[in-house]
């Protein structure tokens, strides 16, 4: 159902991808990377990829440990340092010398990283309902709790739990909701349980990266949902501290306003990219 248009072979990790506007490659304008979430995959995107690819190529993984990617049942191979490397790798195995990239939530972390290791890389930059410093809200019972259950019961009975949890909190427009939670319990039941283990706990202790941040010199936007109330502060702050950042709030969305409002992200996004472009 979520079969990816190819793969990349990372050593023993495989990451599955969507590789969009292949026609566009050579069509001049620069190729956009997007990179997903906690818990999330390449499908977060699907309601906006081909929207995105109309003139550019578009390009999303899902990282290891996550959806149809490789699960390595390593709990010490599941750090931001692994991840910031697949993406590296992923983007040379791709062709891609040069890219806007965005990165939602956990993939903003990434997306950050990136930016400050490699600048002349990144064209541009746009951070989605994401973070800067270590989110000590997560609580290490709440770590815990589901990855016991992943360990003992299997990733999809936390699928589950969630989604009985997520269903009351959804503020997508009705009639899309279905095939949301659709997406949340593929990622969910396909997730390894020490990725669960290993990027949560990262995602509270990793080191910040606010004040580094003002080095960023590329054109930056910052998004973030209305109703995303633990992001606010940072999205905030982060567009605070990148030189010329815009920070735009999509009216009505929480943590994912791709799905939740899709329309106003696009517009957000694309408006980006033609400043850009």
């Amino acid at each position: 159902m979520f079969a990816p248009d190819t793969t990349i072979e990372l050593g023993d990790v495989t990451l599955a991808v969507d590789d969009r506007g292949a026609a566009r490659r050579a069509a001049g304008a620069t190729p956009l990377v997007l990179i997903h979430g906690f818990t999330g995959g390449r499908i977060d995107f699907t309601d906006v990829i081909d929207d995105l690819a109309t003139d550019r190529r578009v390009v999303a993984w899902d990282h290891r440990g996550h959806s149809d990617s490789t699960n390595t049942g390593d709990l010490a191979s599941y750090t931001f340092d692994s991840l910031v490397g697949d993406a590296w790798q992923a983007v040379d195995a791709l062709g891609l010398d040069r890219f806007h990239l965005l990165g939602h939530s956990m993939g903003g972390v990434v997306a950050q990283r990136l930016v400050l290791e490699h600048p002349e890389r990144i064209a541009s930059l746009i951070l989605m309902d994401t973070l800067a410093e270590p989110a000590l809200s997560i609580p290490e019972e709440w770590i815990d709790k589901f990855t016991t259950m992943g360990r003992e019961q299997g990733m999809a009975r936390v699928a589950e739990v969630m989604a009985d949890f997520g269903a009351g909190q959804m503020v997508a427009p009705e009639d899309e909701r279905p095939r949301i939670l659709e997406r949340n319990r593929h990622k969910l039941t396909n997730m390894d349980p020490e990725a669960f283990r290993g990027l949560a706990t990262a995602l509270r202790t990793f080191e910040p990266l606010l004040d580094a941040l003002p080095e960023v010199a590329c054109t930056t936007t910052v998004i973030v949902g209305e109703h995303d109330v633990p992001l606010r502060g940072q999205a905030e702050a982060i567009a605070a501290a990148i030189p010329g950042a815009e920070l735009v709030v999509i009216d009505g969305a929480a943590h994912c306003p791709q799905e939740e409002r899709r329309d106003a992200w696009l517009a957000a996004v694309q408006g980006h990219l033609a400043r850009c472009d």
